[in-house]
């Protein structure tokens, strides 16, 4: 397994995760699509993930509070924030569940980033929370106001506040987070917080599998992801075990 200092050995999956103050690989990435769309299709579908293991990562990084109140309707929606090192992006996702036994089918997605990161406001907290307060003023033209308090608020910040000292860290997410319970949105527990990097490779991988129908199959014939991102790396992969 590939690791990078301080990550975690993650079973069956592995992942190694290398932010930049370590030597970064220079590869090109393999993967263009944003894993944050996953985060509310599984947190919503929780319940009927089958393999053991997923259910545990799941139930460890979204626990079953964060499953949106109106999932047993037939349309709901979830709001992700990816505070990122070069920028914070949210985006705004609609779901249909036409049935509790299926997985809920992405509709629709709005996007918007703001330039820079929260990393860049680490002597400027209340700075940095407003520029998360103006990008839910677009969620709210986006999600009806009937499902405002339906619908989950969450950020996930990566390489770019882990590299900063915990306490300018833990100062930027706690104004964050008063800028969230201040919405009309649903905020569930430790809604604001900063993703490790072995879980960062974990969801992407679960994301390209999922998009290509990789994770319901009965062969699992699954593949990588490289994940090359502003301030660190990803690899993960399924591996094969001699019987």
């Amino acid at each position: 397994m590939w690791k990078a200092e301080g990550s975690e050995k993650v079973e069956p999956l592995q992942s190694g995760s290398l932010d930049s103050n370590c030597n970064s690989l220079r590869l090109p990435s393999m993967m263009n699509t944003s894993w944050f769309t996953v985060i509310f299709v599984f947190s919503s579908i929780y319940c009927i993930v089958s393999h053991p293991k997923l259910e545990l990562w799941f139930q460890e990084l979204f626990p079953l509070k964060m499953c949106p109140a109106n999932a047993s309707m037939e349309t709901f929606y979830g709001i992700m924030f990816d505070a990122g090192s070069t920028g914070t992006r949210i985006h705004i996702y609609t779901f249909i569940q036409r049935s509790p036994e299926n997985p809920a089918e992405l509709k629709g997605e709005v996007f918007e980033s703001v330039k820079p990161g929260l990393s860049a406001y680490a002597n400027q907290p209340k700075k940095g929370a407003e520029t998360i307060r103006k990008l839910l003023e677009m969620a709210k033209n986006a999600v009806p106001p009937s499902h405002w308090n339906k619908t989950p608020v969450v950020l996930k910040a990566t390489a770019g506040l882990r590299l900063l000292a915990e306490h300018k860290a833990q100062a930027l997410l706690s104004q964050v987070r008063m800028v969230f319970e201040d919405s009309p949105f649903l905020v569930p527990d430790n809604s604001v917080s900063i993703m490790d990097g072995s879980y960062e490779g974990i969801l992407a991988w679960i994301t390209v599998n999922f998009l290509t129908g990789q994770l319901y199959g009965q062969e699992q014939q699954t593949v990588g992801t490289l994940d090359l991102g502003g301030a660190s790396t990803q690899i993960t992969f399924l591996p094969q075990l001699e019987p």
